[in-house]
């Protein structure tokens, strides 16, 4: 008995025809579970609009859809809601009842009502507007669709839609420009964009999630997703317990290669996917696999579930053109080339020589990519995954001394498991050692060889564990490198100072850590000291160590080389480096002071003359010299006092670092200037920016005194800040499903409350796409953001 079910859709608000501008009308259809009385479905949809409305049906019981219009809705002067109510108490699917409302738009009002993605015979992209379109206009230009180019158009009334000529598949942003006439020449009330999704429409499956381990928390299910098919071929292989070592040889935890010398298929079967009628099968649909129903699971093995589809589960549309000529066999054990050349073995001969066979009958390449023909239907179509059930967690860790430690935890509590049998065992499937975890869940030893599998075994449950180097996990997203240990000793190098000067001592210190005192005490440390050019400048041996520190006194000529010298200490094998800077430094000659009146910040739009002076050291004004002033803007976080819970900072603005000279002339007769600090920036700026200010003052000669500082400068005159709650305990998330209270404030540059009311935009982005290495860099949200 099929369960009575019901869901609506609908279409959106088009134009009554080409040239009306009062009316519109709105269409949609619902879809049944099964055959349903027609005046019942007609009961299910009730209209609530301040006009009353009719409802013109079309019913199709063969495909159990009824269509409706409802046409000849008014427009007013302002905007009114229609609101679509549905019931499936009426034909008893209790369960399948909503509403949906839509925005019917003011009289003479010329926008976009929406943006979507259709897929049929031909994919395309539809702008819904509120007014018949003038069908005289070029839309080249006008409306985009990703990067493609060669789009054509095709204006129906209110609607225009946008073909490509090529295959739409995925993400796609679509904009439309504010320029785009309706039949009066009025323009748009403002450009829209949005970012709609043409997903693939090609017969397939896939199997939800990655993981292979599925822990036993009463029920084993497998969530599936299929499109454009109506059954599915599932196929469930055994891997035995004892074969589990010869099966990870030449597998990882996802292959399946080399399987029939290991396993031994137990399930097959085909799975309707049509028997729930409400189901659009033309959707990506997410149905689950009930694997008790179809297995009992031995502890220690694992399954390998395959499913498979072949052409004739296919619901997707093939004209005439697009299907085979040839004859099709209709014999299943016909259905891929093998024709009895696999191994004679035992009774799965034929199931081995069907699941290994790539090529069905009847293939051409050419066809490969088309589902209408048998050679769409390959192997490598179909979803595969290996299974495990098992509640054992495992971690190892392998340190440079051959040490490793192994941790044990129940992956449905996550609590530490204690008393696992853990084996090591080498590629050859012999054991290197056996140990048990402690009451933290822990196991530590040292390895005499290279260990390729572990066994974790806890009662009749198993855990396997893969240890080749190919298996580890990528530490490059940490910093974890540090130092390595060389022949099992530290070492460490450090000066009284980073820079020295030609003819200065030079004072270093070596600080040696031997943990594992495999130095005698006051072992000999050779001291090497190179200049730039990488000649050695001096070298020393000094075996006086206190508590394993050794002390080197040099020092460098007064006509030594400026640059990059290289301390190298050398000690029980290992060599230990620091590089020392040398360099020659000029002091400042001159005092220079920019005065800023006592500002604490500067900004767009202030008072900006602050007044630059130089004086030499001795006190006489430097007079007549020429002064050059830079100002680089950088990115800072903005904050202000009493609100550090609330973000100011925008991280979709991207603001690239600037360099501005905003005084280069020359100091009057007492050695004075006036600036002028406004740098007229426009409102990019993702919040409150950091001034580097660099000022040179030179001399007659052409030397220079220097001077930096910094200051905050504001580009804006006020900043709306916002606090989001805590979120999920665990992941910090804000979760769906529920409602979430955001505060926002607003101050201004002192971070005071303005008082006066504010009409505020809100927006959410949806990030598509960042590199992990700039998980730290906000302004890079910039660049892989898209407004939802």
């Amino acid at each position: 008995v099929i369960k009575p079910g019901l869901n609506l859709t609908q279409n959106g608000l088009v134009s009554q025809n080409n040239t009306s501008q009062t009316y519109m009308k709105l269409s949609g259809e619902i879809n049944t579970a099964d055959n349903e009385e027609q005046k019942e479905i007609e009961k299910a949809l009730k209209v609530d609009f301040g006009d009353k409305l009719r409802v013109k049906w079309s019913h199709q019981p063969e495909k159990n859809k009824s269509t409706f219009v409802i046409d000849s809705i008014k427009k007013q002067n302002k905007e009114q809601p229609l609101v679509l109510k549905w019931d499936g108490d009426v034909i008893d699917a209790d369960d399948n009842k909503g509403e949906e409302t839509v925005t019917v738009p003011a009289l003479n009002v010329f926008k976009v009502l929406d943006i979507k993605a259709v897929q049929g015979q031909e994919d395309y992209a539809l702008v819904q507007t509120s007014m018949p379109v003038n069908v005289a206009q070029d839309l080249n230009g006008l409306i985009s669709l990703g990067d493609l180019q060669d789009l054509r158009f095709t204006i129906d009334a209110s609607q225009i839609k946008v073909y490509s000529p090529n295959e739409l598949k995925g993400n796609y942003n679509v904009g439309v420009n504010a320029s785009i006439i309706d039949i009066d020449n009025r323009t748009l009330q403002s450009a829209k964009g949005a970012n709609i999704v043409f997903e693939d429409k090609l017969p397939s499956v896939t199997i939800a999630g990655t993981g292979t381990i599925l822990p036993n928390s009463g029920k084993l299910v497998l969530p599936f997703e299929a499109v454009n098919l109506k059954a599915v071929d599932v196929t469930i292989i055994k891997i035995y317990e004892n074969n589990i070592p010869q099966f990870f040889q030449v597998n990882n935890y996802k292959e399946g290669n080399e399987l029939r010398r290991v396993a031994k298929p137990v399930v097959q079967k085909t799975i309707r996917l049509d028997e729930d009628k409400a189901v659009n099968l033309q959707k990506k649909t997410r149905f689950t696999l009930d694997l008790d129903k179809l297995i009992k699971t031995e502890p220690g093995a694992m399954y390998r579930v395959t499913i498979g589809f072949r052409k004739e589960y296919n619901v997707y549309e093939c004209n005439a053109s697009g299907a085979e000529n040839g004859e099709e066999s209709d014999n299943e054990d016909g259905d891929y080339y093998g024709g009895g050349y696999g191994q004679k073995i035992d009774e799965d001969d034929d199931f081995w020589e069907r699941y290994d066979s790539y090529y069905p009958r009847n293939y051409r390449w050419d066809d490969r990519d088309n589902p209408c023909t048998n050679s769409y239907y390959t192997n490598e179509r179909w979803a595969s995954r290996n299974l495990l059930a098992s509640n054992i967690g495992l971690v190892a860790k392998r340190g440079n001394d051959n040490s490793m430690l192994i941790v044990a935890t129940d992956l449905l509590t996550a609590k530490p498991l204690s008393g696992v049998s853990i084996e090591l065992l080498d590629y050859q499937r012999q054991l290197l050692t056996t140990v048990k975890t402690d009451g933290d869940g822990l196991a530590s030893f040292d390895l005499k060889r290279k260990p390729f599998l572990l066994i974790a075994k806890n009662g009749s449950e198993r855990g396997y564990l893969k240890l080749d180097d190919g298996n580890s996990l990528p530490l490059s997203r940490f910093d974890v490198s540090g130092d390595m240990v060389q022949e099992g000793i530290k070492g460490f190098i450090y000066g009284e100072r980073g820079v020295w000067r030609p003819g200065d001592s030079v004072y270093l210190s070596f600080v040696l850590e031997d943990k594992l005192k495999k130095l005698p005490a006051n072992y000999p440390a050779t001291f090497e000291f190179y200049n730039p050019k990488g000649q050695l400048a001096k070298r020393m041996i000094n075996a006086n160590a206190l508590n394993g520190v050794y002390t080197f006194k040099t020092a460098t000529d007064n006509t030594a080389p400026t640059g990059n010298w290289l301390a190298k200490v050398k000690v029980g094998g290992a060599s230990f480096s620091k590089t020392i800077k040398v360099e020659t430094i000029m002091p400042n000659r001159l005092k220079i002071n920019f005065d800023l009146g006592g500002k604490t910040y500067l900004g767009n739009g202030a008072s900006s003359a602050t007044t630059l002076s130089a004086k030499w050291l001795f006190g006489t004004p430097a007079q007549n010299l020429k002064a050059k002033v830079d100002v680089n803007l950088n990115t800072t976080q903005t904050k202000f006092k009493g609100f550090d819970d609330y973000t100011f900072d925008n991280p979709t603005v991207n603001f690239e670092s600037q360099i501005k000279t905003i005084f280069e002339g020359t100091l009057n007769g007492e050695g004075n200037a006036v600036v002028n600090t406004n740098l007229s920036e426009n409102n990019t700026a993702p919040g409150v920016l950091r001034a580097n200010f660099s000022t040179k003052v030179f001399e007659p000669g052409g030397n220079f005194s220097i001077d930096n500082f910094s200051i905050p400068y504001h580009v804006y005159s006020n900043y709306l800040g916002i606090k989001t709650p805590q979120g999920d305990k665990v992941s910090g998330m804000l979760l769906t499903g529920q409602n979430h209270k955001i505060d926002i404030v607003n101050v201004n540059r002192d971070g005071k409350l303005l008082a006066s009311s504010k009409s505020v935009q809100v927006e959410l982005y949806k990030v598509q796409w960042r590199w992990w290495w700039e998980q730290d860099d906000q302004n890079s949200y910039a660049n892989f953001t898209q407004n939802q």
